[in-house]
This record gives C-alpha cells, sequence and structure tokens, in this order.
C-alpha cells in the first residue's frame, strides 16, 4: 500500500494496521494528530522544547496503550485528553523557566525517529520490569510516582501508603537509589 493510501484510511483502519505492526500506519496517524498534540502544550504556554517532550511522551503512550482504546473511532478525543494530562503533569514535575522571546517550532517528521520511539518504548519496558523486583513498598511508591495516570499528589501516596508527608520525598529518594542499583546490575546507567 502506497504512503498516499494510507493517508485516505480512516482512523478505525489505522489502528487495526497499527496494532498488526504495521510502521507506516503508525507514522500515518503520528502525522495526522502531530499538529493536534503539539498545539495543546503551546496553548499550556510551554516552550518548544517542554512542547516536544510533551509530543514525545504522548506517542510513546499512543504506542503503549492504542490496544486499550475502547472507541477507534475517538483517537483525536482520546489524544486531547491524554496530551493535557501529559502537560498537567509535566508542569507539576518538571516546571521550567518560561521565556517570551522563544519562538514555537515545528516538531521534526517523526517518520525518521518511529525506530528511536520503538527502542524508547522497549527500554521503558525494561524499566518497568526491574521496577517490578523492587520490595514492595518501593515498587508501589515507584509506580504511583511515576507510572500511575491519576497523578497521585503526595499527600495521596501518603494516605494510601500509611506514611507522613514528609517521609514520601526520602523514601523517593531511597527507591530511586534501589532501582538505580538494579539497573546498574542489568547494565543500564
Amino acid at each position: 500500500m502506497t504512503a498516499a493510501k494510507y493517508k485516505t484510511l480512516g482512523d478505525p483502519e489505522l489502528v487495526s494496521l497499527c496494532l498488526a505492526g504495521d510502521a507506516q500506519a503508525w507514522e500515518t496517524l503520528i502525522m495526522r494528530y502531530k499538529r493536534l498534540i503539539y498545539s495543546i502544550p503551546v496553548r499550556f504556554g510551554f516552550q518548544s522544547a517542554d512542547a516536544g517532550d510533551v509530543f514525545q511522551a504522548v506517542c510513546l503512550k499512543m504506542i503503549e496503550h492504542l490496544q486499550d482504546l475502547k472507541d477507534v473511532g475517538k483517537v483525536s478525543a482520546w489524544l486531547i485528553t491524554t496530551t493535557r494530562r501529559q502537560c498537567i503533569h509535566f508542569r507539576e514535575h518538571r516546571p521550567r523557566e518560561t521565556s517570551s522571546d522563544e519562538t514555537f517550532e515545528e516538531p521534526l517528521d517523526p517518520s525518521g525517529n518511529l525506530e528511536e520511539v520503538q527502542i524508547m518504548t522497549q527500554h521503558q519496558q525494561f524499566i518497568r520490569d526491574t521496577v517490578q523486583q523492587l520490595p514492595t513498598r518501593c515498587r508501589k511508591l515507584i509506580e504511583m510516582l511515576y507510572f500511575d495516570t491519576k497523578n497521585p499528589s503526595y499527600e495521596e501516596i501518603a494516605e494510601s501508603m500509611a506514611m507522613p508527608v514528609p517521609s514520601v520525598g526520602p523514601t523517593r529518594a531511597r527507591c530511586l537509589e534501589r532501582l538505580h542499583t538494579l539497573l546498574r546490575r542489568r547494565g543500564i546507567k
């Protein structure tokens, strides 16, 4: 099938092809929604580098969770919601200084980066697998902090784990050090 033919397909057909492992379908789906995804962090006032980070995170979420999409006809609605959540998460966990003189740049063509996205997704899965080797308390804390799509606050985490709020940060640091040690043993620095 030619690239032009892929562009004529509807979202349900593209999603089906993506789930079957069709790289051209992934590229077409990402290109179709590239501007939509980028428009949201721009409206949040993010710098172009931060908007690019959000874009990349949303593409990874799409690769990881496309099979969970209940209505494949509503890809755009799912992407809008996911991108907004990523923007909120990004703002809460990675505040950066804003510069009023910075201009927004169009993202790079993701077709050249598709292999990089796949490698990064595999790397993230390796990290998730390593997190599963942590002691229960550390595993639960890391999952709540970094993998929970609800983005719980320190107060919610403290309540769930029956610990004082001021203990969450130091416990997080110890658990991350344990995770780092496990990753080093498995060859990741």
